[in-house]
């Protein structure tokens, strides 16, 4: 009988059998390792391509590409709803966190008020029929920074250097106007650093968008520029 027979395997086939898991063992470590950043980078450079494409049919392909690119890989990394932040924390919780973005959110229009300035700054902008759209973006904006970027990179480098990551990359897709990019910094750091302690983003997605309403009735367009970024900064 042959000694290499698919029924008797020979010590030497044995050998190498159990030997194979380990020689993957690297490969699987290593794919594990890149894998965040690797995605991080596709949905950023996705964003950001959106962000500086013209409008046409490949800018509404690259729309589509980043908003399910992010729902895709969260599905395929297994992670529950509650680790990616969709579940409402503590009733507590979820009212001092909207009292705060209350108090933040009005100090703006006060501020401009004691100051002399007309709230709102600008006549026609931003218009009611805008708020609703606004609104579903802010909640979406929470979900890309936190479930995803934030996510990513706490499983890379760890919580702490993950919030000032994800901070830096949110920062960066809002240039080239600089004033909603400060503006945007401590925006991040604020709310990541509650997605860090709380892993929700619903609250944070109702104060994201009441600051972003009162930022534009509070701005004026010559400093603020329709909050628009990228491309489309230069065209206002």
């Amino acid at each position: 009988m042959a000694a290499g027979y698919k029924s008797f395997p020979s010590e030497v086939d044995a050998q190498a059998t159990s030997a194979q898991p380990l020689l993957d063992a690297p490969l699987r470590v290593n794919r594990q390792v890149w894998r965040p950043w690797l995605e991080t980078l596709w949905v950023f450079a996705l964003l950001e391509a959106v962000m500086w494409t013209p409008r046409s049919f490949g800018h509404s392909v690259l729309i589509a590409l980043v908003t399910i690119s992010p729902l895709w890989l969260n599905w395929k990394s297994g992670r529950s709803g509650k680790d990616l932040g969709l579940a409402w924390p503590p009733v507590s919780v979820t009212c001092w966190i909207v009292l705060a973005g209350v108090a933040i959110a009005a100090a703006f229009p006060i501020a401009a008020i004691i100051t002399g300035h007309p709230v709102p700054a600008n006549a026609d902008w931003p218009r009611l029929k805008n708020i609703l759209p606004y609104i579903v973006w802010a909640f979406f904006q929470q979900f890309l920074l936190q479930s995803f970027f934030y996510l990513r990179m706490e499983s890379a480098v760890g919580p702490v250097a993950a919030l000032w990551l994800s901070t830096a990359l949110f920062t960066v897709a809002h240039l080239p106007n600089l004033p909603l990019t400060a503006l945007t910094f401590f925006g991040a750091l604020f709310f990541t650093d509650l997605f860090r302690r709380f892993r929700s983003i619903y609250p944070l997605g109702i104060v994201h968008a009441m600051l972003g309403i009162a930022v534009a009735y509070t701005f004026p367009d010559s400093l603020m520029h329709h909050m628009r970024v990228g491309l489309s900064f230069g065209k206002f």
